[in-house]
């Protein structure tokens, strides 16, 4: 075959410039002084408190930029609102992506938004941590560059079912929960946990939401006399349902999931004895106003003096010290290939807030793999590894 001379031109030009489209892919986002990341977040509308994980976060980085940055580069976040919305996710995504430029994205709460904009992303290529979120969904099955950076659904499904097994002599179990997706993301891998070992729920009960009354419940769990129970209930039902297993006097643990948080809890009820046997998921190595997080509030504080802390303040800083080891793994010739090629190498990473490491493979990127639990123990709020077992 022959080539006319401005045939072959053509096609030398379609050839280099591909390769520079190729080039560019790998270090968009990047200058000889920063890295831009892109952090999506419900920033406004109902879902807005969900964000304290997008601002902690943001601290965290700050924090390594005064700190000198990583390999001469410092971190410049690219925040776009989500609304905890899937449509506006995927053109907040789509923005950060084409428009921006991003060289990464980082963050996403809410598992319905991250869901929706896994294609677009998964099609762009670039580096994803997943840093709220759990649906497990996100990041299963494994796709190169996506990374799940906290606990997912089916690990607290089966958190909540280790620890109730951890109790000695627990052989009967039942389960409590709201009829919706949300409470079955729990239960469903916690009754696989129970089959696993050989126990099948005594009673498996449904409390829908908004429900103000569970004594046909606690009535039906007294019938079946269970060791432990196991509740995927949010938090107003929570409180209705401990309640009334105090009125009718049933003293049995239960186990929650970690769309309730132990003291408000404590605070909906109005009294330690309603709670004392009440136990959730945990996911820090730490109670909130512990020693072990302090160093983390204290950060989030400078950075942000009047941000209100919660739960969900800590929740995605774990992963970004997982970050910050691969990019500097990754060292100064920086690429995104680069970048997932020592996500993929991180194993066994004790970041310093999670209660699970994070290792991550080409072949799992669910990073954290268990949560404590939380519990009072002689009155006080205390983390937990097992029954009896503080963290």
């Amino acid at each position: 075959m022959k080539f006319k001379p401005k045939k072959l031109g053509l096609l030398v030009g379609l050839a280099l410039a591909a390769t520079g489209s190729a080039a560019a892919d790998e270090t968009t986002g990047l200058t000889d002084d920063s890295i831009k990341i892109g952090v999506m977040g419900p920033f406004s509308g109902n879902a807005s408190s969900y964000s304290k994980a997008e601002i902690g976060l943001m601290a965290f980085y700050q924090m390594i930029n005064d700190e000198g940055g990583i390999n001469g580069r410092k971190i410049v976040a690219v925040q776009e609102d989500t609304g905890c919305d899937p449509a506006k996710a995927l053109a907040a995504a789509k923005k950060l992506i084409h428009q921006d430029e991003v060289f990464m994205l980082h963050g996403n709460s809410c598992s319905g938004a991250a869901v929706a904009i896994k294609p677009e992303i998964v099609d762009a290529g670039l580096p994803w941590i997943v840093a709220h979120a759990v649906s497990d969904t996100i990041s299963v099955p494994p796709v190169e560059n996506i990374f799940h950076g906290v606990p997912t659904g089916n690990t607290n499904g089966e958190a909540m079912a280790a620890f109730v097994l951890s109790k000695p002599d627990t052989k009967k179990v039942a389960i409590v929960e709201h009829s919706n997706d949300w409470a079955h993301s729990y239960s469903n891998p916690a009754r696989a946990y129970l089959k696993g070992h050989g126990i099948e729920p005594v009673a498996e009960l449904v409390m829908e939401r908004g429900q103000t009354d569970a004594t046909a419940q606690v009535l039906k769990l007294r019938q079946a006399n269970p060791d432990f129970i196991i509740g995927a209930l949010y938090e107003a039902e929570t409180a209705i349902f401990l309640r009334d297993m105090k009125k009718y006097g049933l003293d049995t643990p239960v186990m929650g999931t970690a769309g309730t948080d132990l003291e408000n809890t404590l605070k909906r009820v109005g009294d330690l004895d309603t709670v004392k046997n009440y136990f959730v998921l945990h996911p820090y190595v730490d109670n909130l106003d512990g020693p072990l997080m302090k160093k983390w509030a204290d950060m989030i504080h400078k950075y942000y003096p009047d941000e209100e802390l919660t739960n969900f303040s800590y929740i995605s800083i774990g992963s970004g010290v997982a970050l910050v080891e691969a990019l500097k793994a990754a060292g100064p010739d920086l690429t995104r290939s680069k970048v997932m090629a020592e996500l993929d190498k991180i194993e066994n990473l004790d970041t310093g807030i999670l209660s699970s490491t994070i290792t991550w493979s080409p072949e799992e990127h669910r990073g954290a793999k268990s949560s404590a639990v939380a519990g009072f123990v002689d009155g006080q709020p205390t983390v937990l590894k097992a029954w009896n077992t503080p963290y």
